[in-house]
């Protein structure tokens, strides 16, 4: 009786879950999203900063895909199933915004990394002590997508 009442709790519970959206990306807003994903590093050295991104994510154990110098854009795969894009836009002469999106490939199709813990302990800790710098939380306006970047930066 006590099992039978503890399987049904359980399959109450599972009921309540959330379903995620049926195409792999997250039920999160893009701006959660952003926040999660941005941090503004004080340094306006874009180079170094990629060179930094790059040197971060084979640290971490990936294999750099795609470097694109000119936009500011890396991405990496980490076994085969953990795929990390990372973005850089000049915010001003000081300032610089990274902004990693990654994707996991499971049972044949991508789903969001939708959680803030992953890209802070296992991104932006790293880079930030890559750089010697601390990753700040980016300002709402400075996280924006590739078409919110000024042009100088695309």
């Amino acid at each position: 009786m006590r099992m039978r009442a503890g399987l049904l709790a359980l399959l109450m519970l599972g009921a309540c879950q959330a379903t995620p959206p049926p195409n792999g990306m997250s039920a999160k807003s893009a701006v959660e999203l952003r926040a999660m994903q941005s941090r503004l590093f004080q340094t306006g050295d874009k180079r170094a900063m990629l060179r930094a991104v790059i040197a971060t994510l084979q640290d971490l154990g990936y294999s750099i895909d795609s470097v694109a110098a000119k936009p500011g854009t890396v991405t990496a795969t980490k076994l085969a199933q953990l795929t990390l894009t990372a973005t850089l836009y000049t915010q001003s002469e000081t300032a610089t915004v990274v902004r990693a999106n990654a994707l996991v490939r499971a049972g044949g199709r991508s789903h969001q990394v939708d959680d803030p813990v992953f890209y802070e302990k296992d991104f932006f800790d790293p880079l930030g002590r890559a750089l010697v710098l601390t990753a700040l939380p980016a300002p709402p306006a400075a996280a924006g997508s590739a078409a919110d970047a000024p042009a100088a930066a695309k």
